[in-house]
């Protein structure tokens, strides 16, 4: 499996977060990135199509519920 360089950003932060995160949370724990925010659904969207990253769950966002996002493998895996 190849993942690009964002791609590869966005997995380093699930793992060493060590929890499944929202894309909100996922946003706000990218400190160094080189995507946009409002481009991270294309990125989760694209993991989860290489199957790099599964749906863990939902989380209550204000009004409505967002989804949560756990690796499928550990970084010595991968």
């Amino acid at each position: 499996m190849e993942l690009t360089k964002s791609e590869m950003e966005i997995m380093e932060v699930l793992w060493d977060v060590g929890v499944p995160l929202s894309r909100a949370e996922l946003i706000e724990q990218s400190t160094e990135k080189s995507w946009k925010d409002s481009s991270v659904h294309i990125l989760l969207n694209g993991l989860l199509q290489k199957q790099a990253i599964q749906e863990a769950g939902f989380v209550k966002c204000s009004k409505t519920y967002g989804r949560t996002f756990t690796p499928t493998m550990t970084r010595e895996q991968y």
